[in-house]
């Protein structure tokens, strides 16, 4: 938890030193008023914010954005607290305040930006380490804000099981901060095509008109796909893309099988069984409209 704050702290104490001067240049002339409105009301966003975290609400990367601005306003609260309190003598210029909100938001973008980098980018180096030191394979390992899911030749090794008793008492492990979950049982050839062709049709991929880009819609259909494909760890998959209805243009449908190959193994799902195909029939043609496929070899 703590290691998370260390790269965070030239930000949090430019948000102080921007809280301390607004404080210190503020002048006290709302004594005796209620507090002011935004800071009401950005009080009990931050009291929604640390919930949502406590309670699981958000995970992955958006629990660090989340963690970040609510470390940005507290360090530009206290800033501006000691501003008041060494020079103003008094708190009662807290309205004057949100001024100061504008830099200390630039800061908190720019330390979202260092921390998602940085960060993940620190932890999926020790984690690999962990990996390669117990003897296992860091390959298909994914890594999203602090959660880290692995393949089954990795989740089983008890080594590497943070949530393990025997993982528990190792130092080394218990710093990541990270949990690298266990995997569902996995299934054959046949029930895995069923659950293929189930999750084509509940929760089917979908690309705006004539792109290629995976967007958040996009994002959440290829995520219920790999959920699936992890679970098939001796199979070969056809990842079949699909141009629009009507459409002559070919390449799109490469270029969308790419696309969600792409992202299939940034969540993880081992290259090697991935296989990109562009298909010349068009979503949409007698039958159900459908931009990605998927086939088992």
């Amino acid at each position: 938890m703590l290691d998370f704050y260390v790269p965070l702290w030239p930000w949090l104490a430019a948000c102080f030193a921007v809280g301390a001067a607004m404080g210190a240049l503020a002048p006290g002339k709302t004594r005796g008023k209620p507090p002011a409105r935004w800071l009401i009301w950005l009080g009990l966003a931050s009291i929604a914010g640390v919930a949502a975290i406590a309670l699981g609400a958000v995970q992955e990367t958006a629990s660090l954005h989340i963690e970040a601005a609510l470390a940005c306003f507290a360090a530009f609260l206290i800033g501006a607290g000691a501003g008041a309190l060494i020079f103003q003598r008094t708190l009662a210029g807290h309205e004057a305040w949100a001024l100061g909100l504008i830099p200390a938001a630039l800061l908190w973008w720019g330390a979202s930006e260092f921390i998602e980098r940085t960060y993940e980018a620190d932890l999926q180096k020790r984690i690999a380490a962990l990996t390669q030191t117990a003897g296992a394979d860091p390959a298909g390992m994914a890594l999203a804000g602090r959660n880290a899911s692995a393949p089954p030749a990795v989740a089983a090794n008890k080594e590497l099981n943070v949530a393990a008793p025997a993982a528990e008492a190792s130092p080394t492990l218990a710093s990541t901060s990270a949990s690298v979950s266990r995997p569902p049982a996995e299934l054959d050839r046949a029930a895995c095509q069923r659950a293929l062709d189930a999750v084509q049709v509940s929760d089917p991929v979908a690309f705006h008109e004539a792109r290629a880009t995976v967007n958040r819609r996009t994002a959440l259909a290829l995520d219920k796909a790999a959920e699936i494909i992890r679970q098939c760890p001796e199979a070969t998959i056809e990842v079949r893309g699909h141009g629009d209805a009507g459409a002559e243009d070919d390449l799109l449908s490469r270029r969308r099988a790419l696309a969600a190959v792409h992202y299939l193994r940034l969540e993880g799902v081992s290259g090697h069984k991935l296989v990109a195909i562009g298909c010349c029939e068009k979503a949409g043609e007698a039958r159900r409209p459908v931009a990605i496929e998927y086939i088992l070899r």
